[in-house]
């Protein structure tokens, strides 16, 4: 339904909602018929004319100076204040609203600023931007570009930003001409290619951000959306970057090959280096084998020595005990005849076995030799057997 003013209706099923003065809202259900009051009345000799006007609507983030006449026509002041919404402000018959001219965008180009084309009266608190470009500008080596920007700002008081300035998007695009400016004369062409990114940084704005400090409106980012060049140096600069590419992928292609021959290489070593380990790891093994089997060769002869020293050892000792224990029964038996005087001569002669020969060595008296050497072979158990041999000197 539309705002009215008087006597209005509300059908049955519908709803109006109803502002006052500060904004606030309430609905009214149909059937009724509602009074909206409204008095407009005329003194001839003391105003001349009425002008109905609507109220102004305010949105949470939006704000709007007002300023007002204090005292009579003799002695008349002008104070100033805010207004913030959300609420519906209507001034009253001594105040008037402050109206702002600031740089706004060109209708035939988004990316150029005209002084005067934003006229308005609502401040907006919320973060905005625009579009900028800087033309013209020219590097160390006398190259023209054009730097594209994006500007991010907002209004964090509006008491500062009225006392320093009328238009802050003006002194913003000021500062930012002067700070491209800097920047771009201090490079070559080519420097400025290469550094360009910087642009990005809030710290390469110094004057930017020294008027931001007390103009009211921040300016929260710069972003560097590229740059154009004079055709001539843009062709220039291609054809650089063509050859610096060109050069760049076969430096790399170069490099590649170079990398595969060195894998290449370190392969081969590694590969000849385990086959060396491999040859060691065999030949070790294979000494070890043969030191192991040498080894338990000498060990087993050893044993097999041993084992033949100790038989004959047992059998030696066997034979001794053997030979001592006959000899101890015959002498323990001679002892017995000897005390039974026995002649033990006859009995020992008597008693042993005819001797299959009989030595005698006699002296040849013709031969006066001093001395005879005489080598007699002794029976078993080297003990001389007076059975088996006679000897005659």
């Amino acid at each position: 339904m539309k705002k009215k003013y008087g006597f209005v209706v509300i059908n049955s099923g519908y709803k109006a909602i109803i502002y006052n003065l500060e904004g606030e809202a309430r609905i009214v259900d149909g059937p009724q018929r509602l009074f909206l009051p409204c008095s407009k009345f005329r003194v001839p000799t003391i105003i001349d004319s009425i002008i109905v006007k609507k109220a102004i609507t305010l949105d949470a983030h939006e704000a709007i100076i007002i300023y007002r006449h204090n005292g009579d026509a003799c002695e008349r002041t002008v104070d100033r204040y805010i207004e913030y919404g959300p609420k519906m402000f209507v001034p009253a018959s001594n105040e008037w609203l402050h109206e702002f001219s600031w740089h706004g965008v060109d209708p035939d180009n988004k990316t150029r600023q005209v002084a005067g084309a934003n006229v308005f009266t609502k401040l907006k608190l919320i973060p905005d931007q625009f579009y900028y470009n800087v033309d013209e500008i020219r590097t160390s080596d006398n190259g023209l570009v054009r730097v594209k920007l994006m500007i991010f700002h907002e209004i964090y008081d509006i008491n500062a930003m009225l006392a320093a300035t009328d238009d802050p998007i003006g002194d913003i695009i000021s500062c930012i001409t002067a700070d491209i400016t800097a920047f771009t004369a201090a490079r070559t062409y080519v420097e400025f290619v290469e550094k360009s990114a910087e642009l990005n940084e809030l710290s390469n704005y110094p004057h930017l951000m020294a008027i931001c400090k007390s103009s009211g409106v921040r300016v929260t980012k710069v972003v560097f959306r590229g740059y154009f060049a004079a055709p001539k140096i843009q062709a220039s600069h291609d054809e650089a970057i063509d050859k610096r590419t060109n050069l760049q992928l076969e430096f790399e292609r170069e490099q590649q090959l170079q990398e595969m021959k060195d894998r290449e290489m370190s392969a081969e070593k590694d590969r000849l280096t385990t086959e060396h380990n491999l040859q060691l790891s065999e030949l070790a093994h294979s000494q070890k084998l043969s030191k192991v089997k040498q080894k338990h060769n000498l060990e087993m002869q050893l044993k097999y020595a041993t084992d033949d020293i100790s038989r004959e050892k047992a059998k030696a000792d066997a034979d001794i005990t053997r030979r001592k224990f006959e000899i101890d029964q015959t002498l323990a038996h001679y002892t017995q005849l000897r005390k039974l005087d026995v002649a033990l001569t006859p009995y020992i002669l008597g008693n042993s076995a005819i001797p299959d020969q009989i030595t005698k060595i006699v002296k040849d008296s013709s031969k006066s030799s001093p001395s005879s050497n005489v080598h007699l072979h002794l029976g078993t158990g080297g003990i001389p057997n007076p059975t088996l041999t006679n000897t005659t000197i």
